[in-house]
């Protein structure tokens, strides 16, 4: 079967689609499109730096075609990814009509029946699906609510897309809710269970830390609950607050104290290496429409790791409630760091081993082989 996947930019840090779409194409050939965009570009420097790695992103990818087109292949490799010339502009006929004529003189269609997987709403204005493909709709995120995306323009697209669509998958029953019953299908985000349960050192920038480090990794941005972040750093000296990831919002109130380490992303091949070394991973999130209706991939990430996770309260950690521990307000979070401060300190509970047994049922493969199944060609 042959994938034609529009989602995110294939080098950036790794999404469920990407870690779907790794298993899928041990069996099937994918062809990914890298992101058309869900907002139009402003003056701002991160869309100015956006646009440009756009144009060398898709320079190189020129570069490669022609290369593979005079290259003697000696095996077949199933997946490919793309950056196409198209404009972010989608609310616009004419850009539409120019997008649309981008993505056909690829020639990625052929006879063969095709499963178009659109991560992107707005990518539904680029194809035109035959009697014999499928269209799959994979909502990872309600687009209604997600910070950084044209909601006004994606709207009409995602309206469309739910339309067309012969499956749609959902992350949570929230979005679930938002869609026709008769097309909607369950699928959580899953683990690479090897990376996270494989023991590994702990990373070099931690070794100079000797207080209980309290840990997040993942984009400092507005869904994070900047005012139970300073409670905890400014209430609890003796614990370091390290925080990874790419400014978005601003932090500076919080990155001003001693008692917090930031860390710009790292690759996530290193996750591990902080993550099973902290004595406790947060989820400090806010209470909102992109939240409720979100899946976490830290989430499944975090279990596996067993070390123990403290998190504010949204409908994703509810099946772990038995595991997690979870807190309805800024100090009932404070109080729930120091317990498990307390758990990852005892040789005499067995927490971390139970709790990463709960991710052995989600891998990224267990997901790929349940997709098969449903779509009926594998």
């Amino acid at each position: 079967m042959k994938f034609i996947v529009f989602g995110e930019d294939w080098q950036s840090h790794p999404s469920s689609t990407q870690h779907l779409f790794k298993q899928l194409a041990q069996q099937h050939s994918v062809i990914w499109i890298n992101s058309i965009g869900m907002r139009k570009p402003t003056l701002r420097l991160v869309d100015i730096k956006r646009v440009f790695n756009k144009l060398k992103s898709l320079l190189l990818s020129t570069k490669k075609t022609a290369k593979n087109r005079t290259a003697d292949k000696k095996n077949d490799d199933n997946f490919t990814a793309h950056t196409l010339a198209v404009l972010p502009w989608h609310d616009n006929v004419l850009v539409r009509l120019f997008n649309k004529w981008v993505f056909q003189r690829q020639n990625f269609i052929d006879d063969e029946p095709i499963v178009y997987w659109l991560s992107v709403p707005t990518a539904i204005s680029l194809i035109a699906p035959r009697e014999h493909d499928k269209v799959v709709y994979y909502c990872g995120d309600d687009f209604a609510a997600l910070a950084g995306v044209d909601h006004k323009m994606v709207a009409p697209f995602e309206d469309e897309l739910i339309e067309k669509a012969d499956t749609i998958y959902v992350v949570s029953e929230r979005l679930a809710n938002k869609m026709p019953e008769h097309k909607v299908k369950m699928l959580s985000h899953g683990v690479d269970l090897a990376l996270f349960t494989t023991k590994t050192a702990k990373a070099s920038e931690l070794e100079h830390i000797s207080k209980p480090i309290i840990g997040f990794y993942g984009s400092l941005n507005a869904w994070l609950d900047k005012a139970l972040l300073l409670k905890l750093a400014k209430e609890r000296p003796d614990y370091q607050l390290v925080l990874i990831g790419h400014l978005v919002e601003d932090f500076q109130e919080l990155l001003k104290l001693e008692n917090v380490t930031h860390i710009e992303a790292v690759d996530h091949q290193r996750l591990a290496s902080f993550s099973q070394h902290w004595q406790v991973s947060i989820l400090p999130f806010v209470d909102n429409d992109q939240i409720r209706a979100c899946d976490p991939l830290k989430l499944k990430e975090y279990i596996a790791t067993g070390t123990p996770i403290v998190t504010t309260r949204f409908a994703a950690v509810d099946p772990y409630q038995e595991t997690i521990l979870i807190a309805d307000n800024h100090q009932g979070f404070i109080e729930r760091v120091d317990y498990a401060v307390s758990l990852s300190k005892s040789d005499f509970l067995n927490w971390r081993a139970n709790q990463s047994l709960l991710a052995h049922n989600h891998s990224w493969q267990a997901k790929a082989s349940l997709v098969c199944k449903q779509l009926r060609f594998c």
